[in-house]
């Protein structure tokens, strides 16, 4: 490829990992969406808008609800928080550490831990 083009080394890297655009109708950008997640070539996408606010209007209006349609766009949350949506536990709660010395910075010796 970089031979074809005559292209640099920075401009191959440029040209292999530039960002995908999807440019279409809602029904061709939602079909190509879908082409990348059935071939696990996707996990996610970083939408970015040419227009703020109200950049992703149309494509929420418009093409989620056909990427819901197909199956790869959840229709509801799973849990009420991210970590909930993303199956991981809560974390445990830490017990603050209370240095000997009011006013001095917390130490190993203070901690119970071996020096």
């Amino acid at each position: 490829m970089a031979r074809e083009k005559n292209l640099t080394i920075r401009e191959l890297v440029i040209e292999m990992t530039g960002r995908q655009s999807f440019v279409g109708t809602p029904e061709t950008v939602a079909r190509r969406i879908d082409e990348f997640v059935q071939a696990e070539a996707a996990d996610g996408f970083i939408l970015v808008p040419h227009l703020t606010p109200g950049g992703l209007d149309e494509f929420v209006d418009r093409v989620v609800p056909l990427l819901q349609e197909r199956g790869v766009f959840r229709t509801e949350h799973t849990g009420r928080t991210l970590r909930d949506h993303l199956g991981l536990a809560e974390p445990r709660a830490v017990t603050p550490v209370t240095p000997a010395v009011p006013g001095a910075p917390a130490t190993a010796a203070s901690l119970g831990e071996a020096s």
